[in-house]
């Protein structure tokens, strides 16, 4: 309020000199600014400046010594601004509320100063109004229409034009905007999502000074009292304004960098990958809080040497040095090496987007938990499962950049392969996060390998696996691989499980017989766990082991009888297991 003491070196409010101190209020009829920005531009480089915030408590906010609230919140703005950003500005002096010099002078106010050391400055002037910046996020698509309209709603907003038409097509294309966040000196604005209803709103508020707000104080210093000073710089310092400039733009390029990754690492990768990678990006964002802690460590060491500048206690060196200090030092080189991380990651989510558009599924190799020591037969066993229905990719982001012609080969040659035979599953198996050492890029089964074999049934001993839903058919053929890798039941007991099939099936324990899920093997679009009764084996597919080096055995599983579907998916069952048994 008028009267407030203020300590400009730490950019606080004190409290106040009178709680009864009589001030008169003048209503303005001053213009209105309203301006639309476009993307990042030199304009927007810099939030707080753009929405004229004085750089000393710029320096204050980005330096941690107060947090910012109101329309300083603009600096928290949690996405990254690129071309469908838009900044739509709207400042309103309405009213400025001052008090009469005498009245000041009689606070006694170096009695005062005496009592609190740290009051510099007594707030005389406030001036009212409506201040606030909405952020817009556009779609990529309609960027020019919904840019018209938001030129209207400018000159709207700037003009006081109450009575333009929006039609339910122009609120339709509103409505496709991608995000509204509104940071404003009123409360209520803040709270509005919509830009409509943002637009609506301060038309109905812009006469009503009662619900404005404080938007500017005028300070003046308490020795000696002079009610003139216009001059919002109210801190003691001598630096020129170049250094500060500098020194303003070399904390904001740290703190953007780092900006940048918190969007990457916590909103557009996870919404990229949708739950791939979760261990790179996991390991990513620890690094990234690493360095936000050094960042904040150090930051606090400036921000406490930056006020002691303003008081004139220390020089301008000592802070550039903590600026340029080793500490600082790894934290930029750990900024540009997460950057590179963060590139590689995008670039990775990109990879599988376009795969998963031209039929793949995408499988990171990590999950097989090989080592640089395994051997590879037992690396292609793990990732075919004796699984003919499969093609596998094999390929690291390294053998992909050193060899792309070979990539594009391969990876026609199996969206052919998948044209020629829809029943085939093409899956990318990245080895790029793997200790195990990929030499080169295959396709595995290195031979084409169908179930519509022209070698010798001789080889061959069938055995085919019927029963009613859920009596272990696919548990069995699990059982039995795991009988044949391991030799004793202590040595299974100690291993990991060999899961061909993944299952899932419920256990009691304990004496309460309560029940517990178990779950086993990676998603199969051929394993459908989540229709309780019903057949969970989808489509029969044959399982081979090689029990000499003459024979081997085929076990087929098949899609169980009597689940909820009836008599008729039985019949449907019948026809599944004849035709694949048919071209054995």
């Amino acid at each position: 309020n008028i009267g407030s003491i203020y300590n400009s070196y730490q950019d606080e409010i004190l409290g106040n000199v009178h709680d009864n101190m009589k001030a008169k209020t003048v209503i303005l009829n001053h213009s209105v600014t309203c301006k639309l920005y476009h993307g990042r531009t030199y304009e927007t480089q810099n939030l707080l400046e753009m929405v004229g915030i004085d750089r000393q408590l710029r320096l204050s906010i980005i330096l941690q010594i107060v947090q910012p609230n109101g329309i300083a919140s603009i600096i928290n703005y949690p996405r990254s601004i690129d071309t469908y950003t838009r900044f739509l500005y709207f400042r309103y002096q309405s009213s400025i509320e001052s008090c009469h010099t005498d009245l000041i002078k009689r606070q006694n106010l170096d009695k005062l100063f005496k009592t609190d050391p740290r009051a510099t400055h007594v707030i005389t002037k406030i001036i009212r109004g409506i201040h606030a910046v909405i952020v817009i996020q556009l779609p990529h698509e309609e960027q020019a229409e919904i840019g018209i309209l938001l030129e209207r709603i400018r000159a709207s907003l700037e003009h006081k034009e109450n009575n333009i038409t929006v039609t339910s097509k122009d609120r339709d294309l509103l409505n496709r905007i991608i995000s509204t966040t509104v940071y404003s000196n009123i409360h209520t604005l803040s709270e509005i999502t919509n830009i409509y209803d943002v637009w609506q709103k301060i038309l109905q508020i812009r006469d009503k000074t009662k619900e404005h707000s404080h938007l500017v104080y005028i300070l003046s210093p308490i020795q000696p009292i002079n009610l003139e000073t216009t001059d919002n710089n109210a801190n003691n310092t001598t630096l020129k304004d170049h250094d500060i400039a500098n020194f303003e733009n070399s904390l904001l390029q740290k703190l953007s960098k780092l900006r940048v990754l918190n969007v990457r690492l916590y909103h557009e990768l996870p919404e990229l990958l949708q739950d791939k990678l979760e261990e790179p990006l996991t390991v990513a964002r620890q690094s990234f809080l690493e360095i936000k802690n050094l960042y904040n460590n150090v930051m606090q060491q400036i921000g406490d040497l930056f006020v002691r500048l303003r008081k004139k206690e220390v020089e301008i060196n000592s802070v550039t040095e903590t600026l340029d200090s080793d500490v600082q030092h790894t934290i930029d080189a750990s900024t540009r090496r997460l950057t590179s991380i963060s590139d590689d990651l995008t670039l990775k989510g990109n990879l599988i987007k376009q795969l998963e558009n031209t039929g793949f599924e995408y499988y990171n190799a990590a999950k097989l938990e090989i080592n640089e020591n395994s051997n590879e037969q037992f690396v292609q066993d793990l990732l075919l499962k004796n699984n003919y229905n499969k093609l596998f990719f094999c390929a690291t982001d390294h053998l992909k950049q050193q060899s792309s012609k070979q990539w594009d080969t391969l990876y026609s040659q199996m969206i052919k392969q998948r044209q020629e035979n829809r029943e085939l599953a093409i899956i990318y198996a990245d080895f790029t996060y793997t200790k195990w050492n990929l030499k080169e890029m295959i396709i595995l089964p290195s031979k084409p390998q169908t179930i519509n074999t022209h070698q010798s049934n001789d080889e061959y001993i069938n055995i085919l696996l019927l029963g009613e839903s859920g009596v272990g058919k696919s548990t069995f053929i699990n059982a039995f691989a795991n009988y044949l890798r391991y030799d004793t039941l202590n040595k299974a007991e100690s291993s990991k499980p060999y899961v061909i099939i993944p299952v899932s099936f419920v256990m009691t324990i304990n004496d309460e017989y309560d029940e517990e899920i178990v779950n086993f093997g990676d998603v199969d679009s051929n394993e459908d766990h989540n229709n309780s009764g019903q057949s969970v084996t989808q489509q029969c597919r044959s399982y081979v082991f090689k029990l000499s080096n003459e024979k081997k055995l085929r076990i087929i599983d098949t899609p169980g009888f009597g689940d909820t579907r009836g008599d008729n998916q039985d019949n449907v069952n019948m026809k599944i297991i004849f035709s694949f048994i048919n071209h054995l």
